[in-house]
């Protein structure tokens, strides 16, 4: 049994629910939310794959961390590679997805957590870095791995997707693709919004289609609140010094992501802030 990294007798919610058995995937998770994400699932005694492109030290020293950390045991811990700057890449994951033994191909849990604030320039792809990461490689990495979630009626399958406030601001959902094949700013802009606000409507239908099919699986979508973590890193030394007086810390955000993903009560379709 792990030992959970917050604090179980704290009156606000906290990671309490067992998921001895459940697999999850976290993308993004050497690091920040997803680091956290991922050791809050260990110690809750999920089996956890780290997913990320960061290379298998930068993983290998977060599964040591969090084996230290939680308390959690070492076969619960894996890490495959998957770099969303590049469509070819998330369909490679999937590919080894399906060529695990049978009964580790079982997935209870996806929680897309990678994401980035923007970047400049485009993907080998072609399109805008920030949206094909945030947005479209995220699309398709879930619609790969959905047959292979395996859920119940009274226990279904979840997946995570993180979003943020900032789809408020923005002029809606971009549809013209010469523009989604521009290079962004590279800094914070409307682009990152616009790609968090497709997640949110990605969220909405894809779980619209689950109910219809019906599948025993539940998808929402989580804005963690303002964190301090690597995710800053574009940004200008002092305006990542500001950013860290003000913002959580990567445990407490990962609550959003750990509720959305362990709870009962979740709605499908559901967007979950600050929780």
């Amino acid at each position: 049994m792990g030992i959970s990294p917050v604090d179980t007798h704290a009156k606000e919610w906290v990671p309490r629910r067992r998921q001895d058995g459940r697999r999850f995937v976290v993308t993004g998770a050497n690091r920040g939310i997803g680091y956290a994400t991922a050791a809050g699932l260990a110690a809750l005694g999920a089996q956890v794959v780290l997913a990320g492109h960061e290379g298998s030290d930068a993983f290998q020293a977060a599964i040591e961390r969090i084996e230290l950390e939680t308390g959690c045991a070492r076969d619960q811990l894996a890490f495959m590679p998957l770099d969303l700057r590049s469509l070819d890449s998330v369909r490679q994951f999937a590919r080894a997805w399906a060529q695990r033994p049978r009964d580790e191909q079982q997935l209870h849990g996806l929680i897309n957590n990678a994401g980035i604030a923007g970047a400049p320039g485009t993907s080998a792809d072609g399109f805008e870095l920030c949206f094909q990461i945030n947005y479209l490689s995220m699309f398709l990495l879930t619609r790969l791995l959905l047959r292979f979630m395996s859920g119940s009626a009274a226990e279904p399958a979840r997946i995570v997707c993180v979003s943020s406030s900032a789809h408020l601001f923005t002029l809606g959902i971009p549809t013209d693709e010469p523009y989604l094949r521009r290079p962004g700013g590279g800094f914070f802009s409307l682009r990152y919004g616009e790609s968090k606000l497709c997640v949110n409507a990605f969220v909405r239908e894809l779980a619209r289609r689950l109910r219809a099919e019906p599948l025993p699986v539940e998808v929402v979508a989580v804005h963690p609140g303002s964190t301090a973590s690597g995710f800053w890193h574009s940004f200008p030394p002092w305006a990542q010094r500001c950013i860290a007086r003000v913002a959580q810390d990567p445990s407490r955000a990962a609550r959003t992501s750990l509720f959305a993903a362990t709870e009962p009560r979740v709605e499908s379709g559901g967007y979950y802030a600050d929780c």
